[in-house]
């Protein structure tokens, strides 16, 4: 058959000669089995596959079958490698940039003694996961590798592992190559004349692969099981799911059981490693906080509606540290959880760089910052609010036409009376024509009523020009009035103040190891004051007293003002730092089996709003209270100029009287 669409298709063929006897195990795959490749991984919808069979010195079968496989694959858009089952190179066999990629192992050709043999391998590199589909074909009847074999490796329930076990004889399988009608294996069929090598007895006491399928008759080709186990380090935990059976064109299979949907632990255990003492130095919260209960029990709700939904018991190891990473070590419960000694951490731990190279995490359980807490200022700064509308320029211009006008008043007073000779009543000059025009500026109107066209009009443009200078001022003062209070809203605006800072002592390694610049201060100023490493309660009580702000995780402190400082937790304000953005999840081991798993009973913990309680326990709101007078008002220290020019005008009034 020749290839069709090869630029579409990878077709990689890798023969690995390695030292060996030259004695052969098995026949080549039968016509029957090369149909099952194709067709099943046409099931599957792979695109790339891996086939491991014996590649051992002298042993040419793989020439027999090899070009008609990758003809049929390739006619399908598949793409095929074929390894060694004793390839010291697994991981890289199987790394191709796919999401996943199908594995096939031929049992009966497999070296099950050595163990180096693909199976015994990928057991040992944890290759049996999610990204990596394995089928496994044996046409032995009496075949117990699930029982004798796959037990005892480290196929987790995460992984994708089904065992296809032909129930035909020897000689039925050969009465079947002779009536086979497939086209594509036609010319394989004609010089597959090897001599089939009788099965062998079945050895031992285990289970055959056969007893886990419901046999239906004895024409079937091939029965299919998908084998995992809860834990992999407890062999009787296996979970053997038939799946079906397979003939050639009429497969009546269903597909194994989605990971996530595997949510079922039988009550087998899931090992929790928990803090039951103080910690030390671990970046992140930690359960030395004074209120511990409080603390832990939101976790205690958490794991134990996860046991709940996976119908599983819970295996409490605890801890008295959280641990540190030290020369590439991890310890105490990082150290379990790395090891794989324990399932998942239970602690409030936060997700760093060395934490996230080394371990899984669970969804995140909550984010948040840490948080500055103070006192908001009440003010008393002088400040004089009804010279703000005004600049220089302004202020200059307003008493210069002030000027103008007096000279203007005192001029048309003095024609008045000594040109046009009408003189009705007292004389009046400049100190008469200022206090006119003053009282003109401050719109209190005048009791000038001058006779002349020239003086009323002058009074005239005086009140218009007062009128449109004092509404403009009194809209300027209004906007003044009603803007926000710019006050203390950032720590940049903290550290420009006259403010004590201290910090908790649960983030003191996160303050020493802080690289941005204004953090860097606030460590400084409060190592400096003698206020670092305080407890949560006692650092938010001074900055209830005032003049003082608190460096504290919003998880502790928010719990604080809800408990110990409940008469208190009005008088406090959050300034929320974001770049100290943090997420608290659960770690497990590196791959773990059973992170898809537990991610899936989270998300429909949330969707029941389950988790949104635990997350109220862990993270409460800031209390609600009542919003404090954000905008400007005006006091007496705005209007402190007014005071001094009446106290400058009793002043001078008095010694002017002492003249006179």
């Amino acid at each position: 058959m020749e290839m069709k669409n090869s630029e579409f298709f990878t077709i990689i063929l890798v023969t690995i000669i390695s030292n060996g006897n030259g004695i052969l195990i098995h026949p080549p795959p039968s016509p029957l089995t090369l149909q099952l490749m194709v067709e099943y991984a046409k099931y599957r919808s792979w695109e790339q596959i891996v086939l491991f069979d014996d590649l051992s010195n002298g042993n040419n079968d793989i020439l027999y079958y090899a070009r008609t496989l990758i003809s049929c694959l390739s006619d399908e858009g598949m793409s095929l490698s074929i390894q060694s089952t004793l390839t010291n190179k697994l991981s890289e066999a199987l790394n191709i940039r796919r999401h996943r990629v199908g594995a096939i192992v031929l049992l009966d050709r497999l070296n099950q003694t050595s163990a180096e043999n693909v199976l015994k391998t990928a057991s040992a590199k944890r290759l049996f996961d999610y990204y990596v589909s394995w089928l496994l074909i044996t046409t032995d009847p009496n075949d117990a590798s699930i029982d004798l074999i796959l037990r005892n490796l480290t196929i987790g329930i995460n992984s994708d592992v089904v065992v296809a076990t032909s129930s035909s004889s020897a000689h039925e399988m050969k009465k079947e190559m002779t009536n086979y009608r497939n086209r594509r294996f036609r010319e394989y069929v004609k010089m597959y004349n090897f001599q089939w090598i009788n099965s062998n007895d079945f050895i031992g006491n285990g289970t055959k692969n056969l007893e886990y399928s419901v046999m239906e008759n004895r024409s079937i080709s091939f029965y299919l099981v998908h084998i995992y186990k809860i834990r992999i380090n407890d062999n009787s935990s296996l979970v053997v799911d038939p799946l079906g059976c397979w003939n050639p064109g009429a497969p009546v299979l269903k597909l194994p059981i989605n990971i996530a949907l595997r949510n079922n632990f039988f009550q087998l255990p899931i090992v929790v490693g928990i803090l039951n003492g103080t910690s030390d130095d671990q970046n992140g919260e930690i359960t030395s906080y004074e209120e511990e209960p409080i603390e832990v029990q939101p976790m205690n709700d958490f794991i134990q509606f996860l046991g709940h939904s996976l119908n599983a018991s819970l295996e409490i190891v605890a801890h008295e540290k959280l641990g540190t990473l030290t020369n590439k070590v991890w310890s105490n419960l990082l150290g379990d959880v790395y090891t794989g000694a324990v399932d998942i951490g239970l602690g409030y731990i936060t997700i760093n760089e060395d934490l996230h190279r080394d371990m899984s995490f669970t969804h995140p359980l909550i984010r948040y910052t840490r948080n500055i807490y103070i006192r908001p200022p009440e003010s008393g700064t002088m400040r004089d609010i009804f010279l703000q509308p005004f600049n220089n320029r302004l202020l200059f211009c307003v008493a210069l036409m002030q000027i103008f006008i007096i000279i203007t008043i005192g001029s048309i007073n003095y024609a008045t009376n000594n040109v046009f000779r009408e003189r009705r009543g007292r004389q009046t000059g400049i100190g008469e024509a200022t206090l006119w025009c003053t009282s003109i500026m401050c719109m209190q109107g005048s009791p000038w009523n001058p006779s002349s066209l020239s003086g009323k009009t002058a009074l005239l443009a005086s009140l218009i020009f007062a009128l449109v200078t004092y509404n403009a001022y009194a809209g300027f003062i209004t906007s003044i009035l009603s803007v926000q209070a710019t006050g203390i809203k950032t720590l940049d605006d903290l550290l420009h103040n006259n403010f004590k800072l201290g910090y908790s002592d649960v983030d003191d390694e996160y303050m020493r190891n802080a690289n941005d610049s204004a953090l860097r201060q606030l460590y400084i100023k409060a190592f400096n004051g003698r206020e670092s490493r305080l407890s949560t309660s006692k650092g938010l009580q001074r900055a209830v007293g005032g003049g003082y702000g608190f460096f504290a995780s919003a998880t502790l402190a928010r719990r604080a003002l809800r408990t110990s400082l409940i008469h208190e937790r009005c008088s406090l304000k959050e300034i929320e730092i974001r770049h100290t953005f943090t997420t608290v999840a659960l770690p497990m081991e590196q791959n773990s089996p059973y992170e898809k798993i537990i991610n899936l009973s989270i998300l429909k913990m949330g969707e029941r709003g389950v988790i949104d309680k635990i997350r109220e326990k862990m993270l409460p709101d800031m209390p609600r209270c009542q919003a404090l007078t954000t905008f400007h008002s005006a006091r007496i220290a705005d209007v402190y100029s007014a005071f001094i020019i009446l106290a400058i005008g009793i002043v001078t009034s008095l010694f002017l009287g002492v003249i006179e």
